[in-house]
């Protein structure tokens, strides 16, 4: 009987944890591939053993060659993984590494190959049979190419970004706040900058507010602070492509404690909340938009980050942005617990 037959026998998950760990020390992938398929049926013995299986995936995802890696992403049988496989897989192997492996992997091998876009992969003329992201397969000149969190073996660093150096603003001027400003645009558009977060509201201990005003950013910004209880704030310019980064991020966070989503999905989320800012979300217009398009667009509107001294402890993203050609501005106060 080997050590693994054992462990299953007896339904000792930590002694299959340290043997995930000597699998990965001793390169030996074909243990760490029986791992992850055979403890999770050991719950039909009464065994409750797929911790040891989840963890096996992620690290074959991880650390193993690329065959190994697209496997366990066509699997796809995590419960709690920290991060989607594909994103994880992606994160350590190139598209060439990967996709040898992925023929019959369907909306999988789609995922990983955008998991690979946005860290920068140029795949145009990639053939997608089932694409469930649907975005260009090549960054567009206004994205900001990511190498995503780190990654480790035990789990995934992804705080918030930081602020950078805020400035305190004096009182501002009260806007004018109305849910039906510019009717179904605004609305979609506080919609889309609330769904950017919308895993720390759901799987976290996280609340966000997007408010829509007559008015600049600053004084966005100001009404969602004040949604907070806050009476100032301090704020910073952002340059375009570094906003569009920040909307990425907080489309692939878990928040404090959820599960990410991966930068595929913060992609995908940063697109549709630029649409939905500039316009070009409405039911005549295609999707996804002409990235020239949607760059020009884009160009026109004015970015800002914010904070406030009065907001909850923790994770805490503030995002302001405004049309100066329309009079509009929109604000995201989103906070989430990390205890």
């Amino acid at each position: 009987m080997t050590d693994l037959d054992r462990l299953l026998l007896e339904g000792d998950l930590d002694g299959l944890l340290r043997l995930v760990d000597d699998a990965c020390d001793d390169g030996d992938w074909d243990t760490l591939e029986q791992i992850a398929t055979r403890s999770r049926p050991a719950v039909e013995r009464g065994h409750q053993l797929w911790p040891a299986a989840d963890h096996a995936e992620h690290r074959l995802a991880l650390q193993a060659p690329g065959s190994f890696a697209a496997a366990a992403v066509v699997r796809d049988a995590t419960t709690f993984g920290v991060a989607p496989l594909a994103e994880v897989a992606a994160s350590s192997h190139t598209w060439a590494d990967l996709e040898p492996h992925l023929a019959n992997a369907g909306t999988r091998r789609a995922v990983v190959a955008h998991e690979r876009v946005a860290r920068g992969e140029d795949l145009r003329g990639l053939q997608l049979d089932d694409d469930p992201v649907g975005l260009p397969l090549q960054l567009a000149c206004w994205e900001p190419a990511t190498d995503g969190p780190t990654i480790g073996p035990y789990g995934v660093d992804d705080p918030v970004p930081p602020a950078g150096l805020l400035a305190p603003v004096a009182q501002v001027p009260n806007p004018k706040v109305n849910e039906s400003i510019a009717g179904a645009e605004a609305d979609a558009a506080r919609t889309a900058l609330r769904d950017l977060v919308s895993t720390w509201t759901e799987q976290s201990r996280g609340t966000a507010t997007a408010v829509a005003v007559c008015g600049t950013g600053p004084q966005a910004a100001a009404s969602a602070g004040r949604s907070i209880d806050a009476g100032h704030i301090s704020i910073r310019a952002l340059a375009s492509d570094e906003a569009i980064g920040l909307l990425a991020w907080a489309g692939a966070s878990g928040g404090a404690h959820g599960r990410r989503r991966g930068a595929a999905r913060g992609r995908f989320e940063a697109w549709w909340c630029a649409a939905a800012l500039v316009g070009l979300d409405g039911p005549g217009d295609d999707w996804p938009p002409d990235p020239d398009t949607l760059g020009n667009a884009l160009a026109d509107l004015r970015w800002w980050r914010w904070d406030s001294a009065l907001r909850p402890a923790g994770w805490f993203l503030g995002i302001a942005v405004d049309d100066p050609l329309d009079g509009l501005a929109w604000a995201l106060a989103a906070s989430d617990r990390p205890s």
